[in-house]
């Protein structure tokens, strides 16, 4: 009997590549024995909805679009008692997660990739009750994901976000976050400009980890927090670790743990993955090791 495939599309991820690809996708998945179902994402409490009605019934579920899409995929199948083994096209504007695990950007390439490829473990991170597959993160350079407008993305792909980063630097001045943080026995009060909770090499192309200091399932997050500068000093700092990715300075506090709580004064607005949520005043994050497969062609597979 073939293995059955759910393949959920995001139409508009892009410059809409899928909607003249998609023939070649359905097509390999057949002739490499699959029974393949085509879906379009509606968002992520519908497509959610969608899935949940799906567990148990497919092998692979494969989806195509950028980091949010494959954000709404992965929470969706977290709930499942038995998790299918994921594939993932990116066809999105910027595709962090995607790039940071080797996977092509070239569609008929993703997609032989996952035909071929093995499956490969990758930690999760879970955020309240929500789950994400690279970053939750607060303040600057936060809303540069899910406020860059869809047309300006399509046209202008990776470059629009850096844009929108560049916009925001100003911001660090002024953006005032207080934060109690307790992470085992750590217990940081601080006032951050931005934070990120992460297992990626990269953040929204704007922040860059050394290869050295990631590995995508250990079980542990990569921390990093910019405390709010108060002179021009400060600000020159920051942008300079930006610039060299050496965060070795004293604006800069970054660490790795599996766990860690956040309390704010107020309620504060996150992104996972680059789609916004609304957090309250606590939040907890934590690390899943080993939360979900991906399949991978093990040739493109760099440790």
């Amino acid at each position: 009997m073939n293995q059955r495939v759910l393949f959920m599309v995001n139409p508009m991820a892009g410059r809409q590549k899928i909607k003249t690809e998609l023939i070649y996708v359905v097509d390999a998945l057949t002739k490499a024995g699959y029974e393949a179902v085509v879906m379009t994402t509606q968002g992520n409490q519908v497509t959610g909805r969608i899935l949940s009605e799906m567990e148990g019934k497919f092998d692979l579920v494969i989806c195509s679009g950028g980091d949010g899409t494959f954000n709404e995929i992965l929470s969706a199948v977290m709930k499942w008692q038995i998790r299918p083994e994921l594939g993932y096209i990116p066809a999105g504007s910027t595709n962090d997660f995607a790039s940071g695990i080797n996977l092509s950007s070239d569609i008929q390439t993703a997609v032989n990739d996952i035909i071929v490829g093995k499956p490969r473990y990758f930690d999760a991170g879970k955020f309240d009750d929500s789950y994400f597959s690279y970053v939750a993160s607060f303040g600057a350079f936060t809303g540069t994901s899910y406020s860059t407008p869809q047309s300006i993305k399509n046209n202008l792909g990776h470059f629009a976000y850096i844009l929108e980063g560049l916009k925001e630097l100003p911001a660090i001045s002024v953006t005032d976050y207080p934060m109690h943080i307790e992470s085992g026995d750590m217990v940081i009060d601080d006032v951050f400009s931005f934070g990120a909770v992460s297992n990626a090499k990269s953040v929204g192309g704007i922040f860059k980890m050394s290869d050295d200091f990631v590995d995508l399932n250990d079980g542990l997050f990569e921390v990093m927090l910019i405390k709010k500068p108060k002179t021009p000093i400060d600000i020159s700092l920051i942008i300079a670790s930006l610039n060299s990715m050496n965060y070795d300075n004293p604006m800069f506090i970054t660490f790795q743990t599996d766990s860690l709580t956040f309390t704010s004064d107020k309620p504060l607005a996150w992104s996972l993955d680059g789609e916004k949520v609304e957090g309250g005043t606590t939040t907890v994050v934590s690390c899943i090791k080993d939360a979900y497969q991906i399949r991978v062609n093990p040739r493109s597979f760099r440790e």
